[in-house]
């Protein structure tokens, strides 16, 4: 059995119903601060009741707005019960044409007609909720295991009243087996624990030195407090003696502490944050090992907290592996971990509203899940945590776009837009993320940029061979190349491209003309990239100074007659691989900061190929809910 389905309404940030779906083993709740991640968790734990038995209290900030005249109203529905947990709650489970689903109906109303005023909860089952609740015992197989974010991992494996440990070491089974009394002759190695209170209790009762002490106070009260008819003999005794074994095993075990070996040669045993929140973690799941019979449940709330990379991956990666019997549910703002975790497995949730990953319910298709699970690394998976993307397919772009936002003031960080760089393949994949099969659209705006690909006419013989300056000469066959004499229908060729990836908020942006390198130099920037150019040789050939292949660049930049001839010739330097686009892109946007960051946007705008300047507005736009 897994918990499928979450229905939350007037809860926190969540005025409307809202529907979370889960699916069996891992679910990671995604998404940036205060989109209502924890209120789901939270919700859960409502509902169900967790395994160290917190009393969860309803506060008023529970209520939507802390407006209690509506009730808060939250659904847990399990499916794929086995056998024993249909037999388990026979009385209470709801039939459908599939299969027999539990449906568990939590409602919190603030009752003003007793004193002090406060939040009654009531809880039943089914549709319409006319089902009673299960008993008590049948519930107490739903409580959930809770790690809650930034926890004192380090205060609950130690001993200690309510000591975490404690509790989970008393839930192990046969735990109290072997002799339950101490007598004398017996083999201490075969006590139980409570044989073993009873031990330690008898060696301190017995101890020679509180015998005396206890003779002691007899012979002062009978000599000198006590009338000589009112003798008395006194005990010193140990304190729960007469307790339950259940009682003896608790105390025993409330004594123990988990740490690290102190020989350890690693830390000597002396461990940090991440280790301790790693063994609080360890033993969360030696209570939730996997059950051939009963289905576990855990809550896990940023489990990346204070844990470094490695053992990230480490730990998101036996989550994922556990038996189909254990449910686990976390919540996280790693891109680490959202990169490897398997995509269907993914719940964003954005603008008060769930955006599950899984197939069916986005436009990817079966190949786009295994494309996107093999490349979506985590420098790609902040997408999932931005107010805005930009997708691009080279470096050049990654590398350039934040310095031209900042000089449109727009600066990327500050608007929440993240850039990911395909690699120039799987732009369309990447957008499909964002894009639903059905229902509501995810309202991020996310702007596509790619190269139209058609160099004009005269760019063959400058770029590529110089044989190429007639029509006659270019290959017959097997060229990877067109030119625009070659493109009757410029505008149906322009609208295919934007069809592989247009729709819903996604929208693709492509220049007017072939590359962004050729488009920067068409549209007024060549003489700054040659200045740029100039100097990335320079540092490179080391047999000329900047200023003299400069003067050399612009010679041979001037004898070309047109816009489209000088901006190929710019273009050939990374054509013929004299300069790396990824180099000149980083070297480029400091020099264009350093010159024109105290012009004004309006004229910055009229030397930015149009197509960037759109793409960033796009995404730096005040979209409505955001």
């Amino acid at each position: 059995m897994y918990i499928s389905t979450v229905i939350v309404e007037n809860v926190r940030a969540f005025k409307e119903k809202t529907i979370f779906h889960f699916n069996p083993g891992v679910t990671v709740l995604i998404g940036e601060n205060d989109c209502g991640k924890s209120t789901v968790i939270d919700a859960i734990r409502y509902v169900l009741g967790t395994t160290d038995q917190t009393w969860q209290r309803v506060e008023l900030s529970d209520y939507y707005q802390e407006n209690t005249q509506n009730e808060i109203h939250i659904t847990v529905v399990f499916s794929d019960l086995t056998i024993q947990e249909k037999a388990a709650f026979m009385e209470c489970l709801t039939y459908t044409k599939s299969e027999e689903i539990l449906i568990l109906n939590w409602t919190a109303k603030y009752m003003t007609n007793v004193k002090p005023h406060r939040t009654f909860v009531s809880i039943n089952c089914g549709r319409n909720g006319d089902v009673s609740a299960p008993s008590a015992e049948a519930r107490e197989l739903l409580r959930v295991t809770y790690l809650k974010p930034l926890r004192d991992a380090q205060a609950q494996m130690r001993s200690g009243r309510s000591s975490r440990l404690a509790q989970i070491l008393s839930s192990v089974p046969d735990l109290n087996t072997g002799e339950r009394e101490y007598r004398e002759g017996i083999d201490i190695n075969k006590l139980s624990l409570a044989g073993i209170f009873d031990l330690s209790n008898h060696l301190l009762a017995n101890h020679e030195k509180i015998k005396g002490v206890n003779q002691g106070i007899s012979d002062i009260l009978n000599a000198e407090l006590m009338l000589s008819s009112d003798a008395v003999q006194t005990e010193i005794t140990v304190s729960g003696d007469g307790n339950t074994d259940e009682k003896k095993i608790h105390s025993l075990l409330e004594k123990l502490d988990l740490n690290i070996q102190r020989d350890s040669e690693s830390n000597y045993g002396h461990v940090g944050l991440g280790t301790s929140n790693l063994m609080s973690m360890a033993c969360e799941m030696l209570l939730n090992q996997d059950d051939k019979e009963l289905s576990t449940f855990m809550l896990i709330e940023e489990p990346e907290a204070h844990i470094h990379a490695q053992r990230q991956l480490k730990l998101i990666q036996s989550m994922q592996n556990k038996g189909k019997n254990q449910q686990i549910i976390l919540t996280t703002h790693s891109p680490l971990l959202a990169s490897v975790v398997e995509l269907n497995n993914l719940l964003l949730i954005q603008n008060r509203k769930a955006f599950s990953m899984r197939a069916g319910e986005t436009l990817l298709d079966a190949s786009d899940y295994k494309y996107l699970e093999r490349y979506l690394d985590a420098t790609k998976a902040n997408l999932f945590f931005a107010r805005g993307v930009i997708i691009v397919e080279g470096p050049g772009e990654a590398l350039l776009l934040p310095t031209l936002a900042n000089l449109l003031h727009r600066n990327l960080t500050d608007y929440g837009v993240s850039i990911v760089d395909v690699k120039s393949t799987g732009l369309r994949r990447y957008a499909r993320i964002f894009q639903r099969k059905n229902g509501d659209e995810i309202n991020i705006p996310v702007s596509c940029i790619t190269d139209r690909d058609v160099m004009p006419d005269c760019a063959p013989a400058i770029c590529i061979d110089e044989t190429y300056d007639k029509e006659e000469n270019w290959p017959k066959k097997n060229r990877k190349w067109k030119v625009e004499s070659e493109i009757t229908d410029k505008e149906k060729y322009i609208h295919e491209i934007e069809e592989k990836a247009n729709g819903q908020k996604v929208k693709t942006f492509i220049p007017e003309q072939w590359t962004l390198e050729y488009e920067m130099a068409a549209n007024g920037l060549g003489e700054e990239m040659l200045e740029t150019i100039a100097t990335l040789r320079a540092a490179e050939l080391k047999s000329k100074k900047n200023e003299e292949l400069l003067k050399d660049y612009k010679e041979k930049y001037n004898e070309y007659d047109s816009k489209e001839a000088k901006a190929s010739y710019i273009y050939s330097f990374f054509s013929h691989k004299l300069v790396s686009k990824a180099e000149f892109a980083q070297q480029f946007g400091l020099d264009l900061e350093c010159k024109f960051k105290e012009k004004p946007v309006e004229d910055i705008v009229k030397i930015l190929p149009n197509y960037l300047v759109k793409a960033i507005e796009y995404v730096t736009a005040d979209i409505e809910g955001i």
